[in-house]
C-alpha cells in the first residue's frame, strides 16, 4: 500500500509543476495571473466530476473500486496526453539545456532561500484548511448531520472555484499577488466559522462556497507571485517548490484530522473543531500580513 501510495505520489509531482511551468512559460506578466486562473479553473472540473463518479462507484460496486475507477481515469489521461498534446511555443528565451546535477544545485539554492521558505511555510496553513475538506468533513457530515452523500458536498467547492476563479481574478488584477493571497486567505479561515453558528446542510453548502470563493482568490495569484520570483532559467524548479505548502499542509492536515474527529465529532463537542480550524488559519493569515509587512518589504527594498 505505502508503495502505490509512493508512485502515486512520484506521478503526481511531476505532472502538477510542468503544467504550472507551462503557464508560465507561456504567459506574459500582464496575462499570467489569468493564466493561472484558467489553470486552476480547468484543474477544478476534475474535482468537481470526480466525487459525483466515486459517489456511484461508491454506492454501487463498493469504495475499494474507487480506486480502480481513478487509475483507469488517470490511464486515459495519460493516452490523451501522448497523442494529443503538442509544446506550446515559450515567450521566455531557451538557455543551454540543464544537467540533473544543475537542477540538483538549483533546488538546494531554493531551499537556501529562507524568504521563499518561509513564505512556503505559511501558505501550507492554508492546506491545512483546504484537506479538511476530504479529511474531517466527510466524518462530520455523515455522523453530525447524518448525512450520506458526502461527496456531493464537496464538490461545491470545485464547482464554485470553476464559477469565480477568472472573475475572482480579474477583479484583484491590479493588487499585488501578495495581497491576494492573503484576502484569499482571510476569507477561507473565516468561511469555516460559518458552520458552528447553525450546524446543517444549506450552511455547510454556503460554507464551502464561501471558502471556494477565497480559494479562487488565494491560489491563481499564489502561482503568480512564485512565478515572479524565479528566474527565467529556474522557473520549472520554483514551480515544483510551489506545491511544497500542498505536501505539508496534507502531511499536518492528516494527523490534525484524526485528532478533530476522534475529540469532537466523536467526543461529544463536533461544532467546536470548526473553531480549531478557523483559528489556523486567522493565525496563518496573520502571519503572512507580517511576512509581508516586514520581510518582503524588506526584500523588495534591497
Amino acid at each position: 500500500m505505502i508503495a502505490v501510495l509512493l508512485l502515486t505520489a512520484v506521478g503526481g509531482s511531476l505532472i502538477k509543476p510542468c503544467i504550472v511551468g507551462t503557464v508560465a512559460n507561456t504567459s506574459t506578466d500582464k496575462t499570467r495571473a489569468l493564466g493561472y486562473s484558467i489553470y486552476y479553473t480547468l484543474v477544478n472540473v476534475g474535482g468537481a466530476l470526480g466525487p459525483i463518479l466515486a459517489l456511484q462507484v461508491r454506492q454501487n460496486l463498493g469504495i475499494e473500486y474507487v480506486l480502480i475507477m481513478s487509475s483507469v481515469t488517470s490511464f486515459a489521461l495519460f493516452l490523451g496526453t501522448l497523442f494529443f498534446f503538442s509544446e506550446p511555443p515559450s515567450n521566455i528565451e531557451k538557455g543551454p539545456v540543464r544537467t540533473m546535477a544543475q537542477v540538483l544545485r538549483d533546488m538546494l539554492l531554493v531551499f537556501a532561500n529562507l524568504r521563499f521558505m518561509l513564505f512556503l511555510i505559511i501558505a501550507s496553513g492554508f492546506y491545512i484548511l483546504f484537506w479538511q475538506i476530504f479529511y474531517s468533513f466527510p466524518f462530520y457530515v455523515r455522523e453530525t448531520l447524518h448525512y450520506e452523500r458526502f461527496e456531493l458536498l464537496e464538490t461545491v467547492d470545485a464547482w464554485t472555484i470553476i464559477l469565480l476563479t477568472v472573475p475572482a481574478t480579474a477583479i484583484v488584477k491590479g493588487w499585488k499577488p501578495i495581497r491576494a493571497v492573503t484576502l484569499g486567505f482571510f476569507i477561507a479561515s473565516v468561511a469555516w466559522m460559518m458552520i458552528p453558528l447553525a450546524p446543517t446542510i444549506p450552511v455547510c453548502i454556503a460554507a464551502m462556497a464561501l471558502f471556494a470563493a477565497g480559494e479562487a482568490t488565494f491560489a491563481p495569484r499564489f502561482y503568480e507571485y512564485v512565478a515572479g520570483l524565479a528566474p527565467p532559467e529556474q522557473v520549472g524548479t520554483f514551480m515544483g517548490f510551489a506545491f511544497l505548502p500542498v505536501s505539508i499542509g496534507s502531511f499536518v492536515a492528516g494527523p490534525l484530522a484524526g485528532w478533530l474527529v476522534a475529540n469532537y465529532v466523536r467526543g461529544g463537542h463536533p461544532n467546536r473543531m470548526w473553531y480549531v480550524l478557523s483559528g489556523i488559519g486567522l493565525a496563518s493569515t496573520a502571519a503572512m500580513v507580517i511576512y509581508n509587512a516586514l520581510v518582503a518589504r524588506q526584500a523588495r527594498r534591497r
